[in-house]
């Protein structure tokens, strides 16, 4: 995967990789032998897939992280976020370095508005909001939150964007605007462990219609941050991180520390169809799994029609939005 990079280059990549997991197996090696045991372990094979989605997609870790948490592992959906957040915080950080490392055309001054936003949103999240939601409305969100982000997906298919220029912030209308996407990116990573990333995502590629691969690259640069401030603000300021979360964690960061760069690696060369293939993939297994392992109460139905309806009202507001900019 490195063979086109110069000889100095490849040698410092893994050097600093190499580095950091022995860095961390000196200092959590004896912790990390402690907790491996059934079914904690089973994370390990989960977050390489999710670290891998991390890395590759706008999907971010925690598409695999929180279902696989809630549906697989029987976690409760606060403890399953709280997981996303912290792995992530390895995963997508791990990631980033490696796309600051190597991609030329970053937008920072939206990167900065955008986390700028964010944050205030998730620290609502985590100390407001997640009191106030029934913990299968969560489950039940998440899935309908990743169905509405396949339809920018099949959306931004169709637009076939070729930009590679930066998302410019010249206006004020588009400054309010990502100002307003960050804060929810933020309320929805604060509630269910990632969204931060999927928003900025359509942002990017349905108002500012940026390249693909350039906004893939920008999300997962910033659920890397938010990430990392959401579990700051949930650790050291709340002290409510759930102890179930620390031998999840343990087991699985060596496992993203590495899996999250190749993913990055991969969205950087594969072929758009395949990266296409793969996504979807994703997506229907998380769809048909909450159908199937997850009872859903017939009152609520109308509540999560509204939520649909919300969302992806949003989500046509700046496809139409984008037409009359670029028109």
């Amino acid at each position: 995967m490195l063979h086109h990079l110069p000889i100095k280059k490849k040698y410092r990549i893994t050097v600093f990789y190499a580095l950091a997991l022995t860095l961390y197996f000196v200092l959590f090696g004896e912790s990390v032998v402690h907790f491996f045991a059934y079914p904690e372990s089973f994370i390990a094979p989960i977050m390489a897939l999710g670290s891998f989605v991390a890395g590759s997609t706008f999907l971010g870790g925690g598409a695999v992280a929180f279902p696989a948490l809630t549906k697989l592992l029987h976690t409760d959906p606060v403890t399953a976020k709280t997981f996303s957040l912290a792995i992530q915080s390895v995963g997508m950080t791990s990631a980033s370095l490696y796309i600051l490392a190597r991609v030329k055309y970053v937008s920072t001054k939206f990167i900065v508005v955008y986390i700028g936003a964010a944050t205030p949103g998730i620290l609502f999240s985590l100390t407001v909001l997640e009191q106030a939601i029934y913990p299968t409305d969560l489950r039940i969100g998440f899935t309908l939150f990743i169905f509405c982000f396949l339809c920018v997906y099949l959306w931004t298919l169709k637009m076939k964007l070729k930009g590679k220029s930066k998302p410019k912030l010249k206006h004020a209308p588009e400054i309010f605007l990502v100002v307003i996407s960050g804060f929810i990116g933020g309320l929805i990573s604060g509630l269910l462990g990632s969204g931060a990333d999927l928003v900025a995502f359509s942002v990017l590629a349905l108002y500012f219609r940026t390249n693909i691969k350039l906004a893939t690259q920008t999300s997962v640069i910033i659920m890397a941050a938010m990430s990392i401030i959401g579990i700051f603000i949930q650790g050291p300021i709340l002290n409510k991180i759930p102890d179930y979360v620390t031998p999840l964690w343990l087991i699985a960061a060596p496992v993203v520390m590495i899996g999250a760069p190749l993913g990055a690696m991969f969205c950087r060369r594969v072929a758009p169809e395949r990266l296409r293939i793969f996504i979807l993939a994703i997506i229907f297994v998380e769809i048909t799994t909450t159908f199937a392992l997850i009872p859903i109460e017939t009152y609520r139905i109308p509540y999560y029609i509204c939520i649909f309806v919300v969302s992806l009202s949003y989500l046509l507001y700046l496809k139409y939005s984008s037409h009359r900019k670029h028109s």
